[in-house]
């Protein structure tokens, strides 16, 4: 009996740890989401600041970029009490994208025969130098408009710890020049412009099948046949072989 009494009140001391518990659980649960949905939006901007570099090397694409990742609605990180979590953006994130010194001529592609560095250059695959993009957010609350988020005093469950995130730094470095072309007619373009893989030997042929087309085309007028073409470039346009165009997988039932 006396243990009975003893015990009267113990499950309801229990409960109400495991109720604390669990609510540190559930707003530890909120702040690591934040943390991790923010991340992952600063590692997808130091991408695309640093693609963007290569196409456009502006200042004006880091307020852009500011715009595009981390200001509208659909990227509104909020505290518990509902303050942004990034209410200045243009203060709170920092972008700086460089480019450094020029790989060595062992690490290009075609490494150092002499051939390759003139393919390099005609075929756009030169190494202009590494682009390093780096993206720093320093997420917290507004403290300056609502002071009371800094003079508040500490909670029993240690809550007020949560409403502190650390820097969140992502950074990516990326070759620029790979040789891209934007459709057909643009390879066609860079192929033909290389004196070196085309437009030497494309030339010399031509000459030669100028010279027999001059010689034939009397034998060939009776048959009405049209003269040889010797652009071997552009006529192609569009043409992709047959084979380069079939499913390479198996429908599915």
């Amino acid at each position: 009996m006396n243990s009975r009494r003893a015990q009267c009140g113990q499950a309801l001391v229990e409960g109400l740890l495991a109720m604390l518990v669990l609510v540190s659980i559930w707003v530890a649960v909120a702040w690591l989401g934040n943390l991790q949905d923010m991340a992952l939006t600063v590692q997808h901007a130091s991408r695309h600041a640093a693609f963007s570099y290569t196409r456009n090397p502006s200042p004006e694409s880091s307020v852009s970029l500011r715009g595009q990742y981390f200001m509208g609605p659909a990227h509104q990180w909020n505290e518990r009490s509902g303050k942004a979590m990034l209410p200045w953006p243009r203060d709170q994130v920092r972008i700086d994208v460089s480019r450094s010194a020029v790989l060595g001529q062992p690490a290009q592609a075609g490494g150092t025969n002499p051939l390759a560095h003139v393919l390099r250059n005609d075929w756009g695959l030169l190494d202009k130098g590494i682009v390093h993009a780096q993206v720093l957010a320093l997420p917290k609350a507004d403290t300056v408009h609502h002071p009371d988020l800094s003079t508040s005093r500490a909670s029993i469950l240690g809550l007020k710890d949560f409403s502190i995130y650390p820097q969140l730094r992502r950074h990516i470095s990326i070759l620029e020049g790979a040789g891209h072309a934007s459709g057909d007619v643009h390879a066609q373009q860079i192929i033909g412009r290389s004196l070196l893989a085309w437009s030497d030997s494309a030339h010399a042929s031509g000459a030669i099948g100028l010279r027999v087309d001059a010689t034939m085309s009397a034998v060939d007028k009776a048959w009405d046949r049209q003269h040889p073409v010797f652009d071997w470039l552009q006529p192609w346009a569009g043409y992709v072989p047959a084979e380069r165009l079939e499913h390479s997988f198996r429908e599915l039932p």
